[in-house]
């Protein structure tokens, strides 16, 4: 097939080229546009348990979950000088008009939203819409905010995601403009000519720019996550480079040969192509397997990454081939840099140590491996808040001050709802129903003895967990009191004259609900968190009402984040490893030869994740890479770095051993094979890594730190694997193996079907 397509482009040259010219410049301005119809967030699925939480909150409850904050200050007055609570009168009178918006509570409503160390107040709009309604819709209400003489700073959920987004499209456009001039560099210091440098980072630009316009379709039809973006360009950019670096050395090597440019091109297809081949399948592999997860945002990534690797794929096995037959000997024109091919470099010398010293290689760079990997079996895996944006944008400005001056986030507060007796009207229970059912009555009846009794228990259970420090709910209010007592209480609730207390049964019960808020001193995001949550949602509600607990909230949510991902993870690791190996064994015809590079492939994964912990966890060098360190790992991040990581370290595994099964078919000398095979292919993958890393550390200056933390640890694991992995421990291992490296029983050799190195 390969030499048939090779064929094709070189007899249709002018046709290819042009045709490709034509997609690209039709795909130009709907790349441009990708991101229109992507979603902030993805971490969430409406399957969670935390969401049927919340979704019970709104309806049965009327508790809004998503609220916009309005922070307002001034340099003089204080928030309860007259001037200075007219002015936040004025600023938000009028948007309880709004359907979208439940409610309004000021400084005025509630004393506790004046910063006790400053002139600030903070105003809370609840809102009835989802996320991605509120961000449109937040423009809307901030236009209508004049905050007079206050200086006034908007956070909360919709202005954080709209930031987010903001921030995401600034990293892509400040990664672009650095990854694309020096990964140009890097090929001129490979190829040392200018015309066979700008070659593969058009072709690879070119197949980028027909995946984002696919991404741009795509989004229209399916919900995809804004953070895919950053990480699509960037696979895209790199793979789609090296892709084309590949065939291009190939190319000048065959020509080198003494081959004609038409013959040139088609040995490239044939040799190169397979190798381009086989390393797009290993990578759509490890990226594929993000589909099957039940989050957005890895969903997004996969799909995303399937349509700019295949448009990658296309570019190198089509238009690559075609601009090579129409450039001929001119691709090496305009020499500006050394012809490496005239000089043997450190890879002659190199090979030949590893060659004549296996053990002494293998033992320590595998033990530096290890090394590296350690620090990964303290990863705390989590979620993240407003602080992985920089402290320019203004709701991550509103986001501290809530949290220094308000204490925002530094503790964790569980909303448990309580739901009994069938479904409930909505509406508040108290006056006349209150008193006539207390005692007995319907089973919806919050104040019912029954029920009562019930959530009495279920207070005392949850007061009793490791890690939480007080429960508020209307059985919490005073420890001194028993069921009977509160019974009692509620005979009339209308009557209660402590404001706590009445504010309590008016926000906290509905007919057939009862909302318990658990306070922890943990923070939302700690694992510790998540072990609270699963002993909550482990209670089981006492009495025969059909009672339910629902456990919603921030450290709600990413407890059902993490069961979701590495419930399935293993799952996926196991499947992706086999197909891995079986698409290895096919290709070169041998059981050890995969089995060494999946594993190989893993001990770099695990380095990489030893220095996300290291770097991101623990917070080394923060303020060189300008972030702030939250003690976890995001929760997403091993995932998608196994699925990205996995795949390119493959790709320069077979182009290694590519270029070793050619010498060993010719040879079949195993030690003069693999020293060849790294002589040929060492320079050309380093350049290729060398792109990739400076690709993937371009995005080390993201404002996102999730972003930014993709992009250091995929350059590291690149760094890792090229140096240690592929020109060190890969030949040191098949040094040592010597022929048992081509085994492959009889049996199995005759079922599967033949894929041969030569043209």
């Amino acid at each position: 097939m390969l030499t048939a397509v090779g064929a094709f482009a070189i007899r249709r040259k002018y046709a290819v080229v042009a045709t490709w010219a034509v997609v690209i410049l039709a795909a130009l301005p709907f790349a441009q546009r990708a991101q229109i119809f992507l979603k902030p967030g993805g971490f969430s699925n409406e399957s969670f348990p935390s969401v049927k939480a919340r979704k019970i909150l709104q309806e049965r409850l009327e508790i809004s979950t998503l609220s916009v904050d309005f922070v307002f200050s001034h340099p003089e007055w204080s928030p309860f000088d007259p001037r200075f609570s007219s002015a936040v009168e004025n600023a938000v009178r009028g948007l309880e008009r709004h359907d979208e918006i439940a409610y309004v509570t000021t400084h005025l409503d509630d004393p506790q939203r004046v910063s006790p160390v400053s002139n600030t107040a903070h105003v809370t709009a609840g809102l009835t819409i989802e996320l991605e309604e509120s961000v449109e819709f937040l423009e809307t209400i901030t236009s209508e905010v004049d905050a007079g003489p206050l200086d006034l700073i908007v956070t909360g959920g919709p202005a954080l995601y709209r930031d987010i987004s903001i921030a995401s499209q600034d990293d892509l456009r400040r990664g672009e403009s650095v990854a694309f001039p020096i990964a140009t560099f890097t090929l001129l210091l490979v190829f040392g000519t200018l015309i066979a440098a700008i070659l593969p980072t058009a072709v690879g630009g070119g197949g980028v720019l027909v995946g984002l316009a696919a991404v741009f379709f795509m989004s229209q039809g399916i919900d995809m996550s804004i953070f895919a973006l950053n990480i699509v360009t960037l696979l895209g950019i790199g793979i789609g480079i090296d892709y084309s670096l590949f065939f291009t050395s190939r190319f000048q090597e065959e020509l080198r040969g003494g081959k004609s440019v038409n013959d040139a091109v088609l040995s490239a297809q044939t040799r190169a192509g397979k190798a381009i081949l086989f390393s797009a399948v290993t990578s759509l592999i490890g990226l594929i397997s993000l589909v099957f997860f039940d989050i957005m945002m890895l969903r997004s990534v996969g799909i995303g990454a399937v349509a700019v690797i295949f448009a990658a794929l296309l570019a190198a096995l089509t238009l690559m081939p075609a601009l090579l037959a129409v450039l001929g000997d001119r691709v090496n024109r305009f020499r500006v840099g050394p012809d490496w091919s005239k000089r043997n470099g450190l890879w002659v010398p190199l090979s030949n140590w590893v060659m004549k010293r296996p053990w002494l290689v293998l033992l320590p760079t595998t033990a530096v491996l290890v090394l590296f990997a350690v620090p990964a079996l303290q990863m705390r895996l989590g979620s993240v808040d407003a602080t992985i944006l920089p402290d320019s944008l203004e709701s991550r400005q509103g986001f501290d001050v809530l949290r220094e001056e308000f204490g925002f986030a530094l503790r964790t507060v569980i909303p448990v709802a309580y739901t009994f007796g069938g479904a409930g009207s909505g509406e508040p229970a108290g006056g006349e129903r209150g008193s006539d059912m207390a005692a007995g009555g319907s089973d919806s009846n919050p104040f019912a003895r029954a029920n009562i009794e019930s959530a009495y228990a279920i207070g005392r259970e949850l007061e009793k967990l490791d890690g939480v420090s007080s429960v508020t709910s209307i059985v919490n209010l005073d420890p001194t009191l028993g069921p009977a007592q509160y019974v009692l209480l509620y005979t009339n609730p209308e009557s209660i004259t402590d404001v706590t207390a009445a504010r309590i049964v008016s926000d906290t019960v509905r007919d057939g609900a009862i909302l318990f808020l658990v306070e922890s001193d943990l923070h939302p995001f700690w694992p510790e968190s998540r072990e609270l949550v699963t002993e909550i949602r482990s209670l089981i509600p006492p009495g025969t009402n059909g009672g339910e607990l629902h456990v919603d909230g921030g450290a709600g949510e990413i407890t059902d984040i993490v069961n979701t991902l590495y419930g399935k993870f293993p799952i996926v690791i196991a499947v992706v490893l086999a197909v891995t190996y079986l698409s290895l064994m096919l290709l070169f015809r041998s059981v050890i030869l995969p089995l060494k590079a999946v594993v190989l492939n893993v001990l770099s994964i695990l380095a990489s994740y030893g220095a996300l912990v290291f770097v991101f966890q623990e917070g080394h060098f923060s303020g060189v890479l300008n972030f702030e360190a939250l003690g976890v790992i995001e929760a997403t991040l091993p995932v998608l770095l196994f699925a990205i990581i996995f795949g390119l370290s493959m790709d320069y595994e077979i182009f290694l051993l590519s270029r070793v099964a050619e010498a060993y078919e010719r040879t079949g000398d195993n030690a003069a094979s693999v020293a060849e095979g790294l002589q040929k292919s060492g320079m050309i993958i380093t350049g290729a890594a060398g792109i990739l890393i400076v690709v993937a550390a371009s995005f080390v200056l993201a404002d996102v730190v999730v972003v930014k933390a993709i992009g250091l640890g995929l350059a590291i694991a690149v760094f890792v694997d090229v140096t240690l992995v592929r020109a060190l421990v890969a030949p040191a291992i098949m040094r040592i193996a010597g022929p048992w490296n081509w085994w492959l029983p009889g049996w199995l050799d005759r079922l599967l079907p033949e894929v041969n190195h030569e043209s």
